[in-house]
C-alpha cells in the first residue's frame, strides 16, 4: 500500500484501495458500502438574504446519478462563446434546470388538486414596473418586478381581483401566455436560443416577448423568440439589449 501511495495518482489509489479491501474481506466491503449509504444527508435552508443553501453528502451510487445528470445539463450552455459563468455557477444552473424539467414534466404527484409549481403573487402595478407594490413568491420571498416580468413571459397565469385586505372578488381560469402549439412553432423556427453565438437547445429555453404583454405586446410568433434561461435573465434583470 505504501508503494502504491507513492506511485499512483489519487483517483487510481482510491480504486486500488477499494479492490484491496474487497480482496481482503468481500463481506465487510459490502457492509462498509451500506454504512456509507446510511450516512447520506441533504440540508436545504433559506438564508436571511434570500439565498438557498444546500449542503449534504451522497452515497457513491446516488452521487454518480447526480453527477451524471448535472454534467449532461452543463454541456449545452457551456459551449456558448460568451459564457462567463464559473464551474460552480454552471452546476447551480444545471441543478435548477434539472428540477425545472421535473416540475414541467407533469410527473410530480398532486397536492390539493394541483401539481407542484412555483407561484408568484404580483400586483398589476409591479408588472408595469412600479415600485412599492406586492411582488413575492407564494413562500413569502420578495422578488424584483423585472424578475416577475421575466417569469411571466412563459408561465401559467391566474387572474385574481381583490378589494381591501386582499379579499378576492373574482378568480379567473388559468391561462398560459404561450400555448403548446406556439411553443412547438418556436422550436421549429428558432431551433434554440436566439442570442447571437448561443447554441443552447430548445429544452433549456424560455419563450421571450420582444414587447412584453403587460406593455401591449401580443403573444404572437412575430413577438416571440426562444432565449436560454441565462440570456433571458440577462435581457430582463441585466438590462441588455437583444440584437437580432
Amino acid at each position: 500500500l505504501v508503494d502504491a501511495a507513492t506511485s499512483l495518482p489519487v483517483r487510481s489509489l482510491r480504486k486500488a484501495l477499494d479492490y484491496w479491501r474487497q480482496n481482503l474481506d468481500l463481506e465487510k466491503a459490502l457492509e462498509d458500502g451500506e454504512t456509507l449509504h446510511r450516512r447520506r444527508r441533504l440540508s436545504v435552508s433559506k438564508t436571511f438574504l434570500g439565498m438557498v443553501r444546500i449542503d449534504g453528502d451522497l452515497d457513491p451510487d446516488s452521487g454518480e446519478i447526480v453527477l451524471t445528470a448535472l454534467q449532461a445539463l452543463q454541456d449545452p450552455a457551456a459551449r456558448s462563446a460568451d459564457d462567463d459563468r464559473t464551474p460552480t455557477q454552471r452546476r447551480a444552473d444545471a441543478l435548477t434546470d434539472l428540477c425545472r424539467s421535473f416540475l414541467d414534466s407533469g410527473g410530480a404527484p398532486e397536492t390539493g388538486g394541483e401539481r407542484p409549481h412555483v407561484s408568484v403573487i404580483v400586483d398589476l402595478a409591479s408588472l408595469e414596473g412600479k415600485a412599492g407594490y406586492r411582488c413575492e413568491y407564494e413562500s413569502g420571498g420578495v422578488l424584483h418586478p423585472e424578475t416577475a416580468r421575466r417569469l411571466c413571459c412563459d408561465a401559467g397565469i391566474v387572474r385574481i381581483i381583490t378589494d381591501g385586505e386582499s379579499q378576492p372578488l373574482d378568480v379567473g381560469g388559468r391561462t398560459r401566455t404561450v400555448s403548446p402549439a406556439q411553443r412547438r412553432a418556436l422550436v421549429v423556427r428558432d431551433g434554440g436560443c436566439r442570442w447571437p453565438g448561443c447554441d443552447c437547445p430548445p429544452r433549456w429555453c424560455d419563450a421571450h416577448h420582444l414587447k412584453h404583454w403587460i406593455d401591449g405586446g401580443l403573444t404572437d410568433l412575430v413577438n416571440l423568440i426562444l432565449l436560454c434561461r441565462r440570456h433571458h435573465r440577462m435581457v430582463h434583470e441585466g438590462g441588455m439589449a437583444l440584437l437580432l
